[in-house]
């Protein structure tokens, strides 16, 4: 009886293994997937500019300045956007000529944007290979119909603004999010940036 009792516990202890090994490789399987979904992109070339934005993310219909506006839908309480502009530098601003972007677009932001406010501006920050200004900045987003009862919600948001290689324009690429959702697709705008080739 001893030694039936002892094959049945060795044949237990493979079967646990077995379970044991199985689960592991679901797990790595499982996140493997994941890892590839979540880091999927989209090529987008236009105007002279390419770069990748996030697979899943809506493009949204663009005129001048802007060349591409994407948004997560599915993200609440307010979409998250990703968006770059073209803007033109006068002759012979040089690095003083991203300042003045910055300064066009607060004053833009401060008209258009509920208590608009930058939170923090770096000058020469390197990203990519491109030396660029970064602005953090936050607004409150409201919805324009009055009949739809919602919360105003907090959003924060980032630029990095480049010159062009020529020299002639800026680059603004621009993230926008609630709040609660900035911290996970911060990394999104440093993507973007990085994807782009003029």
């Amino acid at each position: 009886m001893t030694e039936v009792h002892a094959k049945a516990q060795r044949r237990d202890r493979w079967v646990t293994w077995i379970v044991i090994a199985v689960f592991v490789v679901a797990m790595i399987l499982g996140w493997a997937v994941k890892s590839a979904a979540e880091n999927s992109t989209v090529d987008y070339a236009a105007e002279g500019v390419q770069l990748s934005y996030p697979k899943g993310w809506l493009r949204a219909k663009v005129e001048a300045p802007l060349l591409l506006h994407v948004q997560d839908q599915q993200a609440t309480p307010a979409p998250s956007s990703l968006m770059l502009q073209r803007q033109p530098l006068s002759t012979g601003m040089g690095e003083g000529g991203l300042s003045a972007v910055q300064q066009a677009l607060s004053l833009e932001r401060g008209r258009q944007w509920v208590a608009y406010r930058v939170l923090e501006s770096e000058e020469k920050v390197s990203i990519a290979g491109h030396e660029a200004k970064h602005v953090v900045f936050a607004y409150v987003e409201t919805t324009p119909n009055p009949f739809l009862v919602t919360e105003p919600v907090v959003m924060l948001g980032e630029d990095y603004i480049i010159m062009a290689k020529d020299g002639s324009n800026a680059y603004v690429f621009t993230l926008t999010a609630a709040k609660e959702n900035y911290e996970h697709v911060q990394d999104l705008l440093t993507d973007l940036v990085r994807s782009f080739q003029e």
